[in-house]
């Protein structure tokens, strides 16, 4: 099943926002749980009671950069694993693939030299239905510039692609509309087509009398 609708009805970017204290409040008590230090103990470490410390870790409150920093130093751990990833570096890259393995069940394959990145079994989970999308929409791309027949034509394909990346999950959102309207109307046919036969058949009855 693909969930293509905004959070809440949300603007992705406010949802994003919204929630970012409560994902670097996860990834605190997340680390400090797997080292056994109470939420007193990190306070202590970082000059904060232990109810200051909860209201961050349930994300009433955001820790401001210096504060996450001595987060992250007490709990002996990169300030990266606290904060959400930035992937235009090859390190803020990483840490988005060691989120995704935790939230998607991302696997990391290795056939011979060839290393490929694997969600789940690769078959199942919503995360390889938008992976599906992504690669039909690839797909149809290829398609539309190996029968183009001008420079002009082929930025459009590519121009029309890069505005379907950046309006994700949109173009999903438009298309599925448009198949559930194509499912309702097929329906409705095939009603029809089934009240015709009966009607014929009432009628054949009436004629053979």
């Amino acid at each position: 099943m693909i969930l293509v609708s905004n959070p809440f009805g949300q603007d992705p970017m406010d949802f994003n926002e919204n929630t970012a204290a409560d994902r670097v409040g996860r990834r605190i008590r997340e680390i400090r749980e797997s080292q056994n230090i109470t939420q007193a103990e990190l306070g202590e470490m970082v000059g904060l009671n232990g109810d200051r410390v909860q209201k961050y870790e349930n994300g009433v409150r955001k820790p401001k950069a210096d504060l996450l920093k001595k987060f992250a130093n007490a709990l002996g751990v990169s300030t990266l694993a606290l904060t959400d990833p930035v992937v235009a570096n090859f390190f803020g890259a990483m840490y988005a693939l060691f989120e995704m393995e935790r939230n998607y069940d991302l696997k990391i394959k290795r056939d011979g030299a060839k290393l490929s990145l694997v969600f789940g079994n690769g078959f199942m989970g919503d995360m390889n239905a938008y992976l599906d999308e992504w690669e039909k929409e690839c797909h149809q791309v290829e398609v539309e510039l190996n029968a183009a027949t001008s420079e002009e034509e082929r930025a459009s394909i590519l121009q029309a692609y890069r505005m379907w990346k950046w309006n994700f999950p949109k173009g999903i959102s438009d298309r599925t509309e448009k198949d559930l309207k194509e499912l309702r109307k097929a329906k409705l046919e095939e009603q029809m087509k089934q009240l015709e036969k009966e009607l014929s058949d009432l009628n054949n009855e009436d004629n053979e009398e």
